[in-house]
């Protein structure tokens, strides 16, 4: 029986390293998710399992993530 390594773990932060990067993104998934439903391409319900599966992807935790991001670099 042989033994495979296990693969890499998927890492969001590997994808955006930037802590800019990232607090952009954050900032801007719900205004635009927003802007669809008042536009009525998605429901109020749609919106809501699009940024899950975004806060998935992205790893984000109910906006916890973009909290956390430094607004400022430390001076």
């Amino acid at each position: 029986m042989s033994h495979e390594a296990a693969p890499e773990p998927i890492v969001p932060a590997r994808f955006i390293p930037s802590a800019r990067a990232r607090a952009y993104v954050y900032g801007v998934m719900v205004p635009a998710g927003a802007l669809l439903v008042f536009k009525g391409v998605i429901t109020a319900g749609e919106l809501g399992l699009w940024l899950a599966l975004g806060g998935a992807a992205l790893g984000l935790s109910g906006g916890l993530a973009a909290a956390n991001t430094p607004k400022a670099p430390p001076s």
